[in-house]
């Protein structure tokens, strides 16, 4: 096995060359012991060692000098055909006592303060002893751990197990100038603890570069770096960037070059979450998801505004479907403040709709005055009708291009779905759409206001304005006619929307016609109706023949009294 430098570790892996198992064996034993730190602990025969190791042998400490007659790659054999290369190390087969050549006990200058030397009257030294129990300094006189290495050329130092470590402890340490920036890592109270007073802590890795294919030349390549993980702590409090080095938040995600999430960011005063999109010409979008004390609140500039979703996929296959998921809008606010339930393309300031609906609920506040308005989309969607109500500064209003007008009912009691269901009920009032109004009733019979019913007035007026009538002509002679009329009394049968049990008194308007057909109007049905108040000018003309007659006959009883 080959033990190797760092440097010529980084040079071998660099070049992107695929590694040999060799490499990895030597990648392995350089590693464990640590070639740079020339202390290789108790001495192995087999193993490579340069000049300057150390290592332990029957608990006195060798240095090796190798002579070059063994260098690092022979077969262990010596004699005329093996070139001494000092350079090449030594292949060390025989143990340091033995192999005098190739290693010297080293020799610790008394000046080390580290180790005190007791001498005899002749200044012979007889025993050395530690001064510094437990302690291994490398590059440094005053350890200040259980191991303590100090690169000089890195101004670094690395500290295993530091004096005073309640648990177990590595500390690395780097000083420029009068700063010290210093990282630790240890095991306390069941957690692995990292501690920096630098900028932070950055996780990084490589992605290692594709294996060369079947007749490809295996050329170096680039090593790619992977997005970073970076830990700071700045003042305002630590901060988590994963794909960034300089977040802006307590987490900011960046791992993607169109999307960023930033959880808590750094100038925020209250709990946010936000949301960044980059669209194209490095446009960017955001969602802003804030709470306080008083309210939670979400704000974006997206061109579209919010849509809410239900998801249509089964969890287990959401994430394989995430770039398009099957969804289905439930409710969408627009930029413009428009609200679609059921659409996302609301036609005005409130949209209440669904897919093959029976129809929508529009509410306006965009026109003069607002409306509320009930489409119905029956028989289909080419033919709609609506139903709209509104106010302006005189009146409430009421609109409707159905083909039928307004109907009012009397609804079923509450439960069942009535309280839903428009297509039940008794009708009490029909508007047509000719304006025709029908009381207790639903379609109009030829009559502008139709009672069913009972009807009361503190006063009924007929207009007939002379500027209103025309070819006014006196009514001739009917005391004939009224003499024939034949009033009747009568009550109503179930076909009326009156009391059964009501003696009326009147004329049945098949007997009038006969003599005054003007007073009777037959509707499509074959009902008939009297105008009894037109029959006021036929009884007061009744009236006026009778005076007429009476002054006369009074004429001649006057002349054959003398008077």
């Amino acid at each position: 096995m080959s033990i190797t430098t760092r440097a010529a570790l980084k040079a071998q892996f660099k070049t992107g060359a695929i590694p040999t198992s060799q490499d990895f064996f030597n990648l392995i034993d350089s590693t464990l012991v640590r070639r740079d730190d020339a202390f290789f602990g108790k001495w192995a025969a087999g193993i490579c060692y340069y000049e300057g190791d150390v290592v332990i042998y029957n608990n006195a400490l060798y240095t090796c000098t190798p002579a070059g007659d063994k260098p690092c790659g022979c077969d262990g054999s010596t004699g005329d055909n093996t070139k001494a290369d000092k350079s090449k190390g030594h292949c060390s087969t025989d143990n340091p006592e033995i192999d005098c050549t190739n290693w010297k006990m080293l020799d610790i200058d008394a000046s080390d303060e580290d180790w005190e030397i007791i001498r005899n009257e002749d200044k012979v030294p007889i025993i050395m002893y530690a001064k510094v129990f437990g302690k291994i300094g490398m590059g440094t006189e005053d350890p200040k751990a259980r191991v303590h290495i100090h690169v000089d050329e890195l101004k670094a130092d690395f500290l295993f197990s530091p004096d005073n470590a309640q648990s177990p402890e590595f500390v690395i340490q780097h000083t420029a100038g009068d700063s010290t920036q210093s990282l630790s890592e240890k095991l306390a109270d069941d957690k692995a603890v990292f501690t920096t007073n630098t900028e932070g802590f950055l996780f990084t890795s490589v992605v290692p570069p594709p294996v060369p294919s079947d007749g490809e030349e295996n050329v170096p390549k680039e090593v790619t770096s992977a997005k970073p993980v970076f830990i700071t702590t700045p003042d305002a409090g630590a901060a988590v960037g994963i794909g960034t080095t300089a977040p802006e938040a307590g987490v900011d995600i960046y791992n993607q070059g169109s999307s960023r999430l930033l959880l808590n960011p750094v100038q925020a005063v209250v709990p946010q979450a936000v949301w960044i999109h980059k669209a194209e010409y490095n446009y960017q979008n955001y969602l802003n998801v804030t709470l306080d004390e008083r309210v939670s609140s979400f704000t974006t500039n997206a061109q579209d505004g919010f849509y809410f979703r239900k998801g249509l996929d089964e969890g287990k296959n959401y994430l394989k479907n995430i770039a398009k998921p099957a969804c289905e809008t439930l409710v969408s606010i627009k930029q413009d403040g428009r609200v679609g339930i059921g659409t996302e393309t609301p036609v005005t300031n409130v949209e209440i709709t669904k897919a093959n609906s029976a129809g929508a609920f529009l509410m306006c506040l965009d026109n003069t005055n607002p409306g509320f308005s009930i489409i119905n989309n029956r028989p289909n969607n080419e033919k709609r009708n609506y139903l709209l109500l509104g106010a302006d500064n005189d009146w409430g209003a009421f609109l409707t291009d159905a083909s039928k007008g307004f109907v009012f009912k009397k609804g079923g009691e509450y439960g069942n779905g009535n309280e839903l269901e428009i297509n039940q009920g008794d009708d009490l009032v029909t508007i047509s759409a000719e304006g025709k109004t029908i009381i207790g009733g639903l379609t109009p019979t030829g009559f502008d206001l139709n009672v069913k019913g009972k009807a009361r007035a503190f006063g009924l007026y007929l207009d007939t304005d002379v500027r209103k009538v025309s070819n006014p002509v006196k009514l001739g002679n009917v005391i004939d006619k009224v003499k024939k009329l034949n009033p009747v009394t009568f009550t109503f049968n179930q076909k009326a929307n009156c009391p059964s049990t009501e003696a009326q008194i009147g004329f049945l308007p098949h007997q009038v016609e006969e003599f005054f057909p003007e007073l009777v109007n037959t509707d499509g049905d074959g009902t008939q109706t009297l105008a009894y108040a037109n029959m006021v000018a036929v009884l007061t003309k009744a009236i006026q023949e009778q005076q007429e007659t009476i002054a006369a006959l009074q004429k001649r009883l006057d002349a054959l009294e003398g008077k």
